[in-house]
């Protein structure tokens, strides 16, 4: 397909210059389900620019989205909010209130948050801001999005994927050239029903490009992120089990991730994983041209090389494209990390970035902690990569670990959400850790026990396969195991699900190998 040049219109202005013109943004978006209805109770006369849903973080002349959460009710911070110079409320109708405290009864409920909505009417007139009811504030919040990116000629990239979309993201905003090239991506792994229209909602003025990370629980959520942001390119990284116990089997897991795809115009494209099968048979679900990238001979993007920098802890990646054949010196850690250099830059093309520009901007890149980040404390080089974890993800991560110099130690607790994969997936880990020539592997949890029997099972020695508890004690044992049996040279790895809370481990390592007791 034909490169797109700059967007005609960017994004600027205020989100709406009253109460009313707020009002009207979401009650006139069509979404799944029926049109969103509100109620003006203060016709606020103050510009309104950008959102929250945390009163906390609320700036001058914002929208609070005072949500209903499943631990905190945000209508109870609408005070709050308006005295952090909020311009506009958007809150749920008391009615469909569930209790704000412990023990309070529905009726109970409904009184306190309709005595906080009309103190917030009073503070409202008073600060000028504007005051709306909903029927439901995460579909306003969806409203405003889209009707706000409906305003814009907006290039949107959409990823998706069962691992690596953050990564893969940031490697795309990374290739495009970020803020310097008026691109935004949204921030973190902000990439669901709340994340990703807060990241419309608060572009830049000025922005023509958005990479936007698109996640599901089951299927249907992806299209109605679509319905949103409005795709014009879509990037799926892998299909694996994550999710399973929600979405269900690969297949139902394949569709839902494949709603992107079916979700773009004739005029966009499909940039795809040449590695997955599943992925690459994503293309048939619409209308747009498909190109890939990976390691197969017919990748439009074909990854040549990957090599790992143990002194500088970079990956060296070769891919070789229709302009001539590149290296990547990624400031990252990681033989996996090859796919998503193969990714950002198959997407640059398709944005009009040359092959050798994008090539160069991914030396620049870098990630959100915990995912694959690598430090050396004390000579012992740390792979901090207790962010997520899924099947494919570890697999990689071990390969990665299995190429860095003797010795090598991991610590591995449970890989969430996998439903019926769940006992055989790790058991496999489990094997794979066997054949990694660890000198310890230590796994966290009960959940991740099948990480242990599976190591015994592929022939790894019990006494270097260490069982402990994921909780605060189990981690403390894990850190000063570590400490005493590593040495200069060594390599360590952290990986699990983020329900493990890994993150805790890699601290207590870092304390202990920096000089802490």
């Amino acid at each position: 397909m034909t490169a797109r040049t700059a967007p005609h219109t960017r994004v600027s202005g205020p989100l709406a210059r009253s109460g009313a013109s707020l009002a009207a943004l979401i009650t006139s978006a069509s979404l799944r389900g029926g049109a969103v209805t509100a109620e003006l109770l203060v016709d606020g006369s103050r510009p309104i620019r950008g959102a929250r849903v945390d009163s906390r973080l609320i700036a001058a002349d914002e929208t609070f989205f005072a949500l209903l959460g499943a631990r905190t009710d945000g209508r109870l911070h609408m005070m709050e909010a308006l005295e952090r110079g909020a311009a506009a409320i958007v809150a749920e109708r008391p009615s469909l209130a569930a209790a704000p405290h412990p023990g309070a009864s529905r009726a109970e409920a409904v009184e306190a948050l309709d005595a906080a909505i009309e103190a917030a009417k009073v503070a409202a007139a008073k600060h000028g801001a504007t005051l709306i009811l909903v029927d439901g504030g995460i579909r306003a919040l969806a409203a405003a999005a889209s009707g706000w990116r409906a305003r814009f000629d907006l290039d949107v990239v959409g990823v998706t994927g069962s691992v690596g979309k953050t990564t893969t993201k940031e490697l795309i905003a990374a290739a495009l050239g970020g803020a310097a090239t008026k691109t935004s991506a949204t921030p973190g792994n902000a990439n669901n029903e709340i994340g990703l229209p807060l990241a419309l909602l608060n572009l830049p003025d000025g922005a023509e490009r958005l990479v936007a990370e698109m996640g599901m629980y089951v299927g249907g959520d992806i299209a109605d992120l679509c319905a949103m942001a409005r795709p014009r390119v879509g990037v799926v990284t892998a299909i694996d089990a994550v999710h399973a116990s929600r979405a269900g089997n690969l297949d139902a897991i394949a569709a839902a991730k494949g709603e992107l795809i079916a979700a773009l115009p004739a005029d966009g494209c499909a940039v795809l994983n040449a590695d997955d099968p599943r992925v690459v048979a994503l293309a048939a679900r619409g209308p747009a041209p498909m190109i890939t990238a990976g390691t197969g001979v017919g990748a439009t993007v074909r990854i040549e090389r990957v090599e790992l920098d143990q002194v500088a802890a970079h990956t060296l990646v070769t891919v070789a494209t229709e302009e001539g054949t590149y290296i990547v010196n990624l400031p990252l850690f990681g033989l996996h990390f090859a796919t998503g250099v193969a990714l950002a830059i198959a997407t640059a093309g398709i944005c009009g970035v040359p092959a050798s520009i994008a090539a160069a901007r991914l030396g620049d890149v870098a990630l959100p902690g915990g995912r694959a980040t690598v430090r050396t404390l004390g000579g012992v080089r740390l792979i901090d990569d207790s962010y997520n974890a899924a099947p494919s993800s570890m697999r990689a991560a071990l390969a990665t670990l299995a190429a860095s110099p003797p010795r090598r130690f991991a610590a591995l607790g449970a890989m969430g959400e996998l439903g019926d994969y769940a006992a055989a997936a790790h058991l496999e880990i489990g094997r794979i850790a066997a054949s990694s020539d660890l000198e310890y592997l230590i796994v966290l949890g009960d959940e991740a026990d099948g990480i242990a029997e599976g190591a015994r099972l592929g022939g790894m020695p019990i006494e270097r396969i260490i069982r402990l508890s994921a909780d605060e004690a189990g981690v403390e044992a894990a850190a000063g195991l570590l400490r005493d049996r590593v040495s200069s040279g060594d390599s360590i790895l952290v990986k699990a699900s983020r329900a493990s809370r890994l993150e805790r481990l890699v601290a207590a390592i870092t304390g202990r190998l920096e000089g802490g007791a």
